[in-house]
């Protein structure tokens, strides 16, 4: 950072002392001190020593309200009871049979009851895992080669949709060759015209990937006709939708993103929510597709190969026993209502924050996320109207990453810990939680401004 440093971190190098020790031990062994990009923050990240329920606790003993929910996984909460039980009893009957297990069947066939679009499952060890056997089938099944994504979705960090996933979307990737770049195409999001453009244009494309509720869950929405649109366009072409379940699956509704927008792709990628807190992806979809990996299909494949599939830990027990409990829970609805109407209740009370504070800022988002976009252009908008369809997709990456650090610091020193562009809520999160983060977000900008935010 090139301007003055600022009281607020100041006061967390102070407060979190602990952990920034650790964090200089971290960088003698990690790669920014870091396992995963997103855990890199300014001046360090905080080190947790527990949690529970909607609750973690640090290394120096500070409590904070959780919006990261396990990236994403853990719609329950922190060590949902029914979990842990059968989690616990599972590691006593042991960890990896290297076998099939009845297990798998349950945890199979609740898949199956609740995404609409499938009818034959195959699990995975994660959601990187889930897009890159979607994308291999479908160059299976088509016999084409191209992909074709969009500026701002995830769908992990294989070599076939990485690039142009982050701001500022850029579109060259270390350590991909350029014939592999090739074999991907990006599009701007929510231009259904260009999507036509490219579809028409290029004959090898062999699938449209996207995140049904938008880049990053959100952080870019897409609306359901969108959507629609998508789903005539890919059938008209022949090329197979896919469509990214890994964060909205179990999160959205019951039966995914997919069942509340009443749009049926041709294959489904799952992970997060689906294993319960514990590492596991799936693809599904219909039996005349999913049965294209299958031995017994040999005879109609080119060159009579199957497509292999092997994983060290596909439907391992313990990821299987804590799906079970989990997709039992899903089924139930009440998780994913109350985790829907906590970031309704959360966004609303930051945005009036906002208002009263008289920021060009907004919280945005649907379901169970809450999106930052701190400084954008919209002026004299209320914070509750602004409208992220009105902005260039490009803009929409949290906004002025200073003070974004600078109200993660504030946030974490008053107890509560979101990612820097915005988190997501759970089933165990309160209305209690709700109106302490609101409190933390005023008492924050109040530090910011007499750090020398202004209006």
């Amino acid at each position: 950072m090139s301007r003055m440093r600022s009281t607020i971190l100041e006061k967390f190098e102070l407060e979190f002392s602990k952990d920034q020790k650790l964090a200089v031990r971290a960088n003698r062994i990690f790669p920014d001190g870091v396992t995963h990009d997103n855990r890199y923050s300014f001046p360090f990240p905080i080190y947790i020593d527990r949690a529970d329920g909607s609750r973690k606790w640090g290394v120096g003993g500070r409590e904070f309200i959780d919006y990261w929910s396990g990236h994403g996984a853990l719609l329950l909460g922190h060590n949902p009871p029914a979990i842990v039980e059968a989690v616990v009893e599972q590691m006593r009957r042991g960890t990896h049979y290297g076998a099939c297990h009845e297990l798998e069947l349950e945890w199979g066939q609740l898949v199956l009851d609740l995404i609409p679009s499938a009818e034959r499952i195959r699990f995975v060890g994660t959601g990187t895992e889930a897009t890159l056997m979607a994308i291999r089938l479908a160059r299976t099944i088509t016999g084409k080669s191209k992909v074709l994504r969009f500026y701002g979705h995830f769908h992990g960090w294989h070599d076939s949709v990485i690039e142009g996933a982050f701001p500022p979307f850029e579109e060259s990737v270390p350590g991909i060759p350029s014939g592999a770049s090739g074999l991907t195409i990006n599009c701007p999001p929510n231009d259904i015209a260009a999507v036509e453009r490219k579809l028409r244009k290029d004959p090898d494309i062999a699938c449209v990937i996207l995140e049904p509720t938008g880049g990053l869950f959100g952080l870019i929405p897409c609306e359901g006709s969108y959507l629609h649109a998508l789903r005539v366009l890919t059938e008209q072409y022949r090329v197979l939708f896919i469509m990214d379940e890994v964060v909205s699956g179990f999160r959205v509704t019951p039966s995914g993103a997919q069942g509340y927008f009443g749009v049926r792709p041709d294959l489904t990628t799952l992970a997060k929510i689906l294993a319960g807190g514990l590492p596991g992806g799936a693809v599904a979809g219909p039996e005349r597709l999913l049965d294209l990996i299958s031995f017994k299909s040999q005879a109609s494949l080119p060159r009579r190969q199957k497509m292999p599939h092997p994983g060290t830990f596909n439907a391992n027990p313990l990821s299987a026993s804590a799906g079970i409990e989990m997709l039992k829970a899903v089924q139930r609805g009440t998780p994913i209502e109350h985790a829907n109407r906590m970031a309704e209740l959360l966004r609303g009370g930051l945005n009036g924050v906002i208002d009263r504070h008289g920021l060009n800022w907004a919280v945005y988002g649907r379901f169970s996320e809450f999106r930052f976009h701190v400084g954008h252009s919209q002026q004299g908008l209320r914070a509750s109207n602004f409208d992220p369809f009105a902005v260039d997709y490009l803009q929409l990456n949290g906004g002025d990453r200073q003070l974004l650090s600078q109200l993660r610091c504030g946030l974490l020193l008053h107890g509560v810990d979101t990612p820097l562009v915005g988190g997501l809520t759970s089933a165990a999160h309160t209305e209690a939680d709700v109106e302490q983060t609101i409190e933390a977000f005023e008492q924050t900008i109040e530090w910011m401004k007499r750090d020398g935010l202004r209006g």
